[in-house]
């Protein structure tokens, strides 16, 4: 997920690739009073939809990609089809192509605003062999002792002000056990969900409107550089045997 802070729906389809400025403009304008649309993820790692009144704003999707967009805030999704993610990832090159192409449409309507907080967020679902700890498949820092034994369920989050050299990159780490919905994954595997969140702490390190390009390309490095060193090699080798 790519998103803007500085956000409805849309009346009838949206081609995400040719979307202009003034189709922005004119949709704000006709939903000052719609109903805003919250999409998320719950600690499962299943998708939720809410809502809450009084929102300018609107919302397209386009086989996977799901782009809100309002007064306060620009964000952009690709959802994974299928109830439990599988074959080919569109990559990140993909993805930072699709952002371009609506950065440079939305330039007149989201330029002039100043950003308070941009992220790139990636939640990660993965399988991995039931009865096996997971200390095996991923590096995270668990507090496991002689004490404690067969770890059951797990939720845990860390923020950290600063990832990498850059004051204008922050990052938090979550990891859950998620519910595995699809029947073929879930008969011999348990589902975790690696959250990894590039965004900036501090509103007044936020990247201008123009700056957010490089400043997504240097999230991504750091997000990359994340996952690599959470996971372990045999993590690793199993995601190269399912490609």
């Amino acid at each position: 997920m790519l998103g803007a802070v500085r956000g409805g729906r849309w009346p009838g389809n949206i081609n995400l690739n040719t979307i202009t400025e003034l189709e922005v403009f004119q949709a704000l304008c006709d939903a000052q009073n719609l109903t805003q649309v919250q999409m998320g993820m719950d600690p499962t790692g299943q998708a939720f939809q809410g809502a809450v009144s009084q929102f300018a704003g609107w919302l397209a999707r386009d086989e996977g990609w799901v782009l809100q967009a309002g007064a306060s805030e620009l964000t952009l999704h690709l959802v994974r089809p299928g109830a439990w993610p599988s074959g080919e990832y569109a990559g990140w090159s993909v993805i930072y192509e699709r952002f371009l192409k609506l950065h440079a449409s939305l330039a007149d309507v989201y330029g002039p605003l100043e950003p308070k907080r941009a992220g790139l967020r990636y939640l990660n679902r993965i399988a991995i062999p039931q009865g096996e700890p997971v200390a095996k498949w991923l590096t995270f820092p668990w507090a496991e002792s002689d004490l404690l034994r067969d770890l059951y369920t797990f939720n845990v989050r860390l923020t950290w002000a600063r990832a990498g050299d850059a004051d204008d990159l922050s990052a938090t780490i979550g990891l859950a056990k998620i519910t595995i919905l699809d029947p073929v994954f879930a008969a011999n595997n348990e589902g975790v969900l690696l959250d990894i969140d590039v965004f900036n702490l501090w509103i007044p390190k936020a990247p201008l409107y123009e700056q957010l390009p490089d400043w997504f390309q240097r999230a991504h490095k750091i997000e990359n550089q994340l996952f690599e060193s959470l996971i372990t090699q045999p993590l690793r080798e199993r995601f190269e045997e399912q490609e």
